[in-house]
């Protein structure tokens, strides 16, 4: 009878426990949407620098391309608010070796089309606590100059809404279909698309709204941030 209670003790302590530490992470889920709903930039950065990073940590999926792989893993923040998500990729060519000899498997603009396809995908589902209304990817692509100087253009500017994207076959056996579904401008010729160019959302976004943060709350901010802001 002893070890049947003291069984059931433990039993009901670990019942206790899993079920504190399942509430715990509800009401910091319900905190960390309410805040970011409320518009507070900061936890929203912070959201995005730890979802990103993680992100960079995972294997790479199966079926997924190297290139394809490294070209999400350069996703920087442009800008971003409680309702709009704007990110840049850097895109290379797929190259791999076959048979002792290094071959092209996909140019940078294929490569760019399904990183900018996957990114978008992760933007809208994949960040917890955050539900953007609109999200936008530029794929950049680096050139060398003679001299050694690096230039960068943008080779592909894709952006779309929630409502439509949920209609993308995410599973499509080519996902880069999806974009001429979205508001899409690729480079072609001696056309670089201007990623700035009608953005749902300017570079200058998250610091502006700081700035009207540090005005609401009545404090000047530090100089830090001043020097960080245009």
């Amino acid at each position: 009878m002893f070890g049947l209670g003291l069984a059931m003790l433990i039993c009901l302590g670990i019942f206790v426990i899993v079920g504190f530490m399942v509430f715990q992470a509800r009401f910091a889920a319900k905190h960390w949407r309410r805040t970011i709903a409320a518009g507070d930039s900061t936890a929203l950065a912070q959201l995005l620098d730890d979802t990103f990073e993680a992100w960079r940590r995972e294997r790479p999926r199966r079926g997924t391309p190297p290139a394809d792989w490294r070209a999400m893993h350069t996703a920087a923040l442009i800008a971003a608010d409680h309702q709009r998500i704007r990110v840049s990729l850097l895109a290379e060519p797929d190259v791999q070796v076959v048979e002792g000899r290094r071959v092209e498997a996909s140019s940078a603009q294929t490569v760019a089309r399904r990183a900018a396809v996957r990114m978008v995908e992760r933007l809208l589902y994949e960040v917890p606590y955050a539900s953007f209304a609109l999200a936008q990817v530029d794929v950049m692509m680096e050139f060398r100059q003679p001299d050694g100087a690096a230039e960068t253009r943008c080779l592909l500017s894709t952006r779309t809404t929630r409502d439509v994207a949920k209609y993308a076959d995410w599973e499509a056996p080519v996902p880069a279909e999806i974009l001429p579904l979205w508001d899409t401008r690729e480079a072609q010729g001696e056309y670089w698309p201007d990623p700035d160019a009608d953005a749902i959302i300017q570079p200058g976004a998250p610091e502006a709204i700081r700035a009207a943060e540090d005005a609401l709350r009545g404090r000047e901010p530090d100089e830090g941030e001043k020097d960080a802001r245009p």
